[in-house]
């Protein structure tokens, strides 16, 4: 057992080594205070306001659905693991034919229910061809494009991802006869929760998702920077002068490197 204060990083890096950097820390109070995720999606909001060209974030099984719907709300991808508690959800019978399709929501996504000639039944899961996002101002949405095979013809159908809907949220309308629908809270349908903006069991997931070991390495670093690996001083102000000084160090490392790289590139390629 570990006893002391917790610490948030926030960092980011290109393909190469050390290349790393620090974007922000903060401390992580836990309790009844203030957990790990809380204070996680704070400091990507404030990042999302002063990084031009920030897409999202790729964090661990801590971010659930009420996490993740703040992110995907300011237009921000948040790429992370499906909690193992979530289990498979029916969605909707879909009449888009004579034999209709059967779909729920099972690790992250659409699948559709395929019954087996044994009686038993499947998840299939729905290609995806398209994220589609809408990018607002203060509110975004982001829909899965769907292509559900069919014996009488393929179907596209959109499905919205990422986000819980409330009561004052823009009104839902039933794609056929028009029909005002119930918000997802109203229908107590944690959609943030179940259906994910880039699903764990898709390619674009398994090569993103690896980026998140580089933030154990920054943990191990700040641990072996400390004597016999503990924090020399008392008091939350005073440690954050240890882990600043901690920070700037790395980026200092990086900026090094990064400067190195650009002198080599240039003397290869001699003057222009």
């Amino acid at each position: 057992m570990v006893r002391g204060s917790k610490w948030f990083f926030a960092s980011g890096r290109s393909d190469g080594y050390w290349t790393g950097v620090i974007l922000s820390f903060a401390h992580v109070a836990g309790g009844e205070y203030e957990d790990e995720a809380a204070v996680a999606v704070r400091q990507f909001l404030m990042l999302k306001d002063v990084l031009p060209g920030c897409m999202g974030i790729v964090y661990d099984g801590a971010l659930r659905g009420v996490h993740r719907d703040v992110l995907a709300r300011r237009g921000m991808l948040a790429i992370n693991k499906q909690h193992g508690s979530v289990k498979p959800v029916f969605y909707e019978h879909l009449k888009a034919c004579r034999s209709g399709h059967e779909l729920w929501c099972s690790d992250g996504r659409i699948a559709e229910s395929i019954a087996l000639d044994d009686g038993t039944r499947i998840l299939t899961p729905v290609p995806i061809t398209k994220l589609e996002p809408r990018i607002g101002v203060t509110k975004s949405r982001w829909y899965h494009v769907l292509r559900i095979p069919c014996r009488h013809g393929d179907h596209t159908h959109r499905v919205p991802v990422g986000i819980t809907t409330t009561q004052e949220d823009r009104a839902l309308r039933e794609a056929g006869s028009g029909k005002p629908l119930k918000s997802d809270s109203e229908r107590r349908f944690h959609r943030a929760e179940l259906l994910q903006q880039i699903p764990q069991p898709t390619l674009a997931h398994q090569r993103v998702y690896p980026y998140r070991a580089d933030s154990e390495s920054v943990h191990a670093q700040f641990d072996q920077s400390l004597w016999n690996r503990r924090m020399i001083a008392y008091g939350i102000e005073r440690q954050k002068i240890f882990v600043l000084g901690f920070a700037l160090a790395q980026n200092a490392t990086s900026h090094r490197l990064h400067r190195e790289r650009l002198t080599q590139a240039q003397s290869a390629t001699g003057p222009t």
